[in-house]
């Protein structure tokens, strides 16, 4: 099944929890199809109790739903399904300007994937530059940037 962009407006507690690269790839896990913790942990290689703690977090935080449950050999299997894909951050105390929108995500790459996407977001960049020089169509200017903040492990999770 092909990842549904879902936006989510989130409160600071929620960016707190979703703020683990772990919990990251459960929350993209389960926007692709529903499952229960056990596939999920089998998918990551991670531990089933792990996992389930993880799950379980994200579910009272309002970041999963339980999509539906089934019972097999008398055990109920709950399969979640992640609310959103992209979170933005509720602004406490302001509200954010209508001429500014934030994108953001956390993902685990190795050093030569990393060098791949900063070099696949130049060239982004670039074609939009392009774009930008030609004709005498009314654009409006903007300023675009991305940054690259190393995480914890997430093998320490």
């Amino acid at each position: 099944m092909d990842l549904i962009k879902k936006t989510m407006e989130i409160n600071l507690e929620q960016q707190k929890l979703i703020s683990s690269p772990l919990r990251i790839k459960i929350i993209y896990l389960l926007a692709k199809s529903p499952m229960t913790a056990k596939q999920v942990a089998e998918e990551l290689g991670k531990s089933a109790g792990s996992i389930h703690y993880h799950i379980q977090q994200l579910y009272k935080g309002g970041i999963l739903e339980i999509e539906e449950t089934k019972e097999n050999r008398g055990i109920i299997e709950k399969y979640y399904r992640s609310k959103a894909t992209q979170f933005n951050l509720k602004e406490s105390g302001q509200e954010k300007g209508e001429n500014c929108s934030t994108m953001g995500i956390n993902i685990s790459l190795t050093e030569e994937e990393l060098k791949g996407f900063q070099d696949d977001f130049y060239e982004l960049m670039v074609k939009y530059m392009e774009k930008s020089v030609k004709g005498a169509l009314k654009r409006n200017s903007y300023e675009v940037s991305c940054s690259f903040k190393l995480l914890d492990s997430e093998e320490e999770e």
